[in-house]
């Protein structure tokens, strides 16, 4: 199974938001409050495109959204990528929030290029995915979320992150996206490792 250019644009600028917000979370630019307000002018330009023509916003939704999502949620994938990043940041502290966030964006990422690119292992979680893209995929969140919290954080974080991305979700509604549940749970297990 190859994956289209177009996929690949997509995910490096997962990759790419999700360094460019965790900077800002960092250096105390973007908080929970200003999060939200992205994330509701993302819902009101997501109306706009669904029923009216404008260039620039047809522009970047053409060559980063799924085709499937124009028509029906145009920006989902990254009104939900800011909702998750919003969750992150008002229910965890910063460590915890910053490497949620870096566990979705590079998570998802690799394991979805890996798994359409190179992987041959069948996924038990998930017939769309391969098995190799989900371990590569914990081994790089690991690393990444290894510079903001523990190494024992940061691992079981990454294995329960792609845990959920692997899930197939047959409703796919706004709040059953990985966007949302892979920093909800990923940051879940470390506040949770916290207390032992």
């Amino acid at each position: 199974m190859a994956i289209s250019k177009k996929e690949i644009k997509r995910k490096l600028f997962h990759v790419f938001n999700g360094v460019i917000t965790s900077t800002l979370i960092y250096f105390d630019i973007l908080n929970w409050f200003i999060l939200l307000l992205i994330v509701i002018l993302g819902i009101i330009l997501s109306f706009i495109a669904k029923n009216y023509h404008i260039q620039h916003l047809a522009f970047f939704l053409k060559h980063l959204d799924r085709d499937h999502d124009i028509r029906n949620f145009p920006g989902k994938g990254a009104i939900t990528f800011m909702f998750g990043c919003f969750i992150a940041v008002l229910f965890f502290s910063k460590d915890i929030a910053i490497a949620s966030i870096l566990i979705m964006a590079f998570g998802d990422a690799v394991s979805s290029i890996v798994s359409k690119s190179f992987g041959r292992l069948k996924h038990p979680l998930n017939s769309f995915k391969k098995l190799e893209g989900t371990l590569l995929a914990i081994l790089i969140s690991f690393f990444i979320a290894s510079f903001f919290v523990s190494y024992a954080e940061a691992l079981f974080a990454s294995i329960i992150g792609m845990i959920v991305e692997s899930i197939y979700f047959h409703n796919k509604n706004f709040f059953v996206d990985d966007n949302i549940l892979i920093p909800l749970f990923s940051g879940l297990t470390i506040f949770l490792l916290r207390l032992i």
